[in-house]
């Protein structure tokens, strides 16, 4: 294997919930299993007359009762923001910090992406601030609308006195969020950063007829700090990975997805030909998976992966079943390319991990199982 290029970052906690399970090995069991998550979801939260109603893939609930990191559950918080604080919890037990083995909370930090957190909830508070008055809103309504009330919530919730960011970038939220994430351990700018990505199912994009797979919702959140770090300390590394190559715009007319391939591959020290398996973005409709439709659905994505790795090496592609998760597309990849690895045991190389979208935008990262 080619030598690594850049420093690597270590995911040594993980959790996450799906329209297909409240955790990794539920949802892996469900795809295995060839189900999808889509049941018909209404959404009436009052700011569209009458009833939006669509196949969606819905979590059947935010999580079992996890408290989170000691907290109660507020009722207070939005959807959002209790879902990233519970896994939080799980992903930082994952990990192996707990009360008496945590990192400085100066050196922690948190990261989220997102394409529409908190938007709906903002704009709840307008309609409801226009039709019932100021005085009958919620004075915890309007801070659990804004994009950044989540990482808030999750940073408070884990005591992280290091700096908060969310990134909002359509389905390469959550990738954007590693590369944040990934420069940060770099760099030295923290020792820990919680990289959580989340999107929810509401009326603005249950009413979205985007053409392709019904959208999804989900949740996620990794540990993630230096790789010489992690091992220093004895931790169980579920993944190794260079900082993301993400590029927005379409590159000479094309899709970004070649170039972000081979940017990728570059910052990893990686050839092509040493890859083992492709986890794809593709969710089996068109405007989300290439921003030119003319040669059909996914053929963007499709055509960068077969010009970038050749036709013989496997593609994963969940998203036909877990539906559109909108931000939370790559760290759903990421989780499930470093398990497929883990089970093909040592000696397998490599994955490339690809997210595209409509907008032009594409992302591609190196997973590696030490």
């Amino acid at each position: 294997m080619s030598p690594t290029a850049g420093p690597t970052a270590a995911v040594t906690g993980m959790a996450l919930a799906t329209a297909l399970g409240p955790g990794l090995d539920a949802t892996l069991e469900a795809l295995a299993a060839g189900r999808t998550g889509f049941t018909p979801t209404a959404a009436t939260d009052g700011l569209y007359p009458g009833e939006v109603k669509a196949p969606a893939g819905a979590l059947a609930d935010d999580l079992p009762d996890v408290p989170a990191f000691g907290r109660r559950r507020l009722r207070a918080l939005s959807r959002e923001s209790l879902l990233v604080s519970r896994l939080g919890t799980l992903s930082w037990q994952d990990a192996g910090f707990g009360a008496d083995a945590a990192p400085d909370p100066q050196e922690t930090a948190v990261v989220l992406g997102t394409a529409a957190a908190g938007l709906s909830g903002y704009l709840q508070v307008l309609r409801d601030g226009l039709t019932l008055g100021p005085e009958l809103v919620s004075p915890y309504a309007g801070p659990q609308g804004s994009l950044n009330a989540a990482a808030s919530d999750l940073s408070i919730a884990a005591g992280a006195q290091g700096s908060i960011v969310t990134v909002t970038a359509g389905r390469c939220s959550g990738a954007h969020a590693l590369t944040v994430a990934a420069d940060y351990v770099a760099t030295g700018q923290a020792e820990v950063v919680l990289v959580a990505a989340v999107d929810i199912l509401d009326p603005l994009r249950l009413a979205a007829d985007g053409g392709g797979a019904p959208p999804g919702e989900a949740a996620v959140v990794f540990v993630v700090e230096d790789a010489g770090r992690a091992r220093a300390r004895g931790a169980r590394v579920h993944a190794e990975i260079a900082a993301p190559s993400t590029l927005r715009g379409a590159v000479d007319g094309g899709s970004a997805a070649g170039p972000a391939i081979g940017a990728a591959l570059a910052a990893a020290g990686v050839a092509a030909g040493e890859l083992s398996l492709v986890c794809s973005s593709a969710t089996g409709g068109q405007p989300a998976d290439t921003a030119d439709t003319a040669d059909g659905p996914q053929a963007a994505e499709t055509a960068a992966v077969r010009e970038a790795v050749g036709p013989d090496v496997p593609v994963l592609s969940p998203f036909g079943a877990l539906g559109d998760c909108a931000g939370a597309t790559t760290l759903l990849q990421v989780a499930l390319t470093a398990r497929a690895l883990a089970d093909r045991g040592p000696g397998g190389g490599p994955a490339l991990v690809l997210t595209t979208d409509g907008n032009g935008q594409a992302a591609a990262v190196v997973v590696r199982v030490p």
